[in-house]
């Protein structure tokens, strides 16, 4: 078979895959926004990408995790998120050109992520059961049943066929225009029948003359000149007899050459032209038919075909025309319901928060009965570049597990405590902590995510409950008091759990129930009603957001959610520092320059820092005044720069007078170390 009587078929294949392709697409676009409406009923957090997004983070190990935190920085969670569409959309074209041959199988695949979907979902730590599942299923049947529809209309349009010679298969039969007149070749031949041309044999009389009238007389009796003549007729038959074969083979690959031919010219026909010829009435001439030409088959005449052309058939006629604008139709159809279903489904879940974003604008934050003591003017630096003393909420660092930010009434909301040690366990609600004696004081906060230099501290002012006399007043006792339990484990809504050491939380440090952070109410980012801090330990050991349960427990029984993932069980703060100003790979003017930044080591406090300019001896910076010993410091030194690439470098000193170490280590298991430098250019 030649390349060129190949590429019809080859094209319609192509055709066929790419309209399954967009099928596909679809169907998984109509799957997620059929899920996200009935999550709507449900909860936000059961639909399927947040589901599933969620048991990807808690799969994800340590350091793949930390290298995300590290680039993509609070942004990390839409990559993630962006990265779970890109694969759903990947899948969904795989199995939408699948779906184009098997549509079964294909609708099958769709039924098959719905399953992971919901399996993803009763899994998680939160999950309310198997209500939880029904976002996934019930999307994952909406879109195998679009898949399954959209595929039909795919294999209902005409396929041209690849073997030279043959009609598609499931073109329609009894619409072939012949010649009248005897020996004319049909216009079209009939669908997927290839003729036979009929076998000629050649009669012999051998003892018998045919005469100009066409009777025969017998051999006998004719006179030498007649018999010759006769043998030589007979010889003439002989020798065409024997030339019979390769007639023959001719004649078929003049056929089959005219079959080719006629195959092309219908290709070339248009759909128009297809469903004038399905639609004319019994008789009428169509306008590209010649007189003497007719339908060999009536429409009104039964189908003689086989029963996928037959169904092949009723698919073409069902209203809307042509195969193409049917396909066209159904998937404009359903691009826009889906949409109008994932609208609708948005915007229910954007209104189920409504009630506690209406709680958190009533909230009014009654004044402490111990003030943060006031911030020494000399703690503020007036250098341009250089980290503010107090972080402003809305440029506090996020990191955390959440795809979906829980939303949470502070009027519905309760507090548990109970464990180990505890003889009187109390639940209380957001009204009981403002009714307490509510404290408040300047913390910074350190994530264990932070590489050397890295943005994610803060210093905030935060007002909240002293965890210690909450917890005394349950009975609990920290270990060196012959308490039992040695870990408190707090649980967030969204099923984080994070465990902090007894005894730092009762040890006197100001470790607090927080529900309020520079003078107003949390915000939901960051744990609004209510969120833990402890002085001097990484977030992920003390920072719970959203918080919901503290349980007393050791840490023998218990291993809290990071603690199973790789990372230490305790995880005090390290000594750091970093340069603010100037920023690294800055160009710069030769002259006076100020290199400014921030140090911190909470609970022990900052007593020098010190910078060297590339390899030169160490410089003792200018220290801000400190505030307490858990917050950050600010420093600063005047150098004067020259022409040339320089390397910046910055150490601190604690209030121990622990010297920052210089050992290089990464955030796995318990923060990282090391000095942080930046190279600038002088010119």
């Amino acid at each position: 078979m030649s390349e060129e009587r190949k590429v019809p078929g080859r094209q319609a294949r192509r055709r066929r895959s790419a309209l399954g392709a967009l099928s596909g697409v679809l169907a998984g676009y109509a799957s997620l926004a059929v899920a996200e409406l009935v999550s709507a009923a449900v909860r936000p957090e059961a639909g399927p990408v947040v589901a599933v997004g969620g048991a990807a983070i808690d799969r994800t190990p340590a350091p793949v995790k930390d290298w995300a935190i590290r680039t993509f920085g609070t942004q990390d969670k839409l990559v993630l998120q962006l990265g779970i569409l890109l694969v759903l959309v990947l899948i969904a074209l795989a199995l939408g050109v699948f779906a184009a041959h098997h549509r079964r199988v294909g609708a099958a695949g769709v039924s098959l992520f719905g399953v992971v979907g919901a399996f993803a979902a009763t899994e998680r730590p939160d999950s309310t059961g198997f209500v939880d599942a029904l976002p996934s299923l019930v999307g994952a049947v909406a879109g195998a049943g679009l898949l399954y529809v959209l595929a039909g209309a795919v294999r209902g349009a005409p396929e041209r066929s690849a073997v030279a010679g043959q009609e598609p298969a499931n073109a329609e039969v009894g619409t072939e225009p012949v010649n009248a007149e005897a020996g004319a070749e049909p216009v079209n031949a009939e669908a997927g029948a290839a003729r036979t041309p009929a076998p000629r044999t050649a009669v012999h009389l051998p003892v018998t003359a045919t005469t100009t009238r066409g009777t025969a007389r017998p051999e006998v009796g004719r006179n030498p000149a007649e018999r010759q003549q006769t043998d030589v007729g007979q010889q003439t038959d002989r020798d065409e007899q024997a030339d019979e074969p390769e007639r023959t083979e001719r004649t078929e690959r003049t056929e089959r050459t005219e079959r080719t031919e006629r195959t092309e010219r219908t290709e070339r026909t248009d759909e128009n032209a297809q469903a004038q010829e399905d639609t004319r009435p019994d008789g009428e001439q169509l306008p590209n038919q010649r007189p003497n030409q007719r339908l060999t088959q009536r429409p009104n005449q039964p189908p003689n075909q086989p029963p996928n052309q037959r169904l092949s058939r009723r698919l073409n006629r069902w209203p809307g025309g042509s195969p193409r604008r049917r396909f066209l139709t159904l998937a404009a159809g359903s691009a826009v319901a889906a949409t109008a279903a994932g609208a609708l489904g948005r915007s229910l879940n954007g209104s189920r928060g409504a009630g506690a974003i209406a709680s958190r604008a009533r909230i009014v934050l009654p004044a402490p009965v111990s003030h943060a003591p006031p911030v020494p003017r000399a703690a503020r630096l007036a250098v341009k570049g250089i980290s503010p003393f107090l972080t402003p909420g809305k440029d506090l660092y996020r990191v955390d597990t959440a795809l979906v930010v829980p939303k949470i009434d502070a009027g519905q909301w309760r507090l548990r405590i109970h464990g180990k040690g505890v003889t009187r366990p109390v639940t209380l609600s957001f009204d009981d902590l403002l009714r307490r004696d509510l404290i408040e004081r300047h913390i910074t906060l350190t994530c264990v995510s932070n590489e050397v230099g890295g943005p994610y501290t803060g210093n905030i002012r935060w007002l909240g409950v002293r965890l210690a006399d909450l917890l005394a007043e349950c009975g609990v006792h920290p270990p060196s008091k012959g308490g039992p339990a040695d870990q408190l484990v707090a649980r967030s809504v969204d099923g984080m759990t994070l465990g902090s050491p007894v005894e730092d939380v009762m040890d006197g440090r100001d470790a607090l129930l927080a529900i309020g952070m520079n003078g107003e109410p949390l915000t939901f980012d960051h744990g609004f009603p209510v969120r833990m801090v402890v002085p001097g330990l990484y977030g992920y050991v003390s920072a719970c957001k959203w918080l919901q349960e503290l349980e007393l427990t050791t840490f023998e029984d218990f291993d809290p959610y990071w603690v199973r993932r790789d990372w230490a069980r305790r995880a005090p703060i390290k000594t750091a520092s970093r340069i603010d100003t100037p920023k690294p790979l800055a160009q710069l003017e030769p002259g006076p320059v100020t290199i400014a930044g921030v140090a911190w080591a909470q609970r022990r406090g900052i007593e020098r820092v010190e910078v060297r300019i590339d390899d030169g001896p160490w410089q003792d910076a200018r220290l801000a005044a400190e505030d307490t010993r858990d917050t950050w410091r600010q420093w600063s030194l005047s150098w004067q720069a020259v022409p040339g690439n320089h390397s910046l470098t910055v150490r601190a000193t604690d209030g121990t007078g622990q010297v920052q170490t210089s050992r290089r280590a990464k955030t796995v298991p318990d923060g990282a170390s090391g000095h942080h430098s930046v190279v600038i250019t002088v010119d």
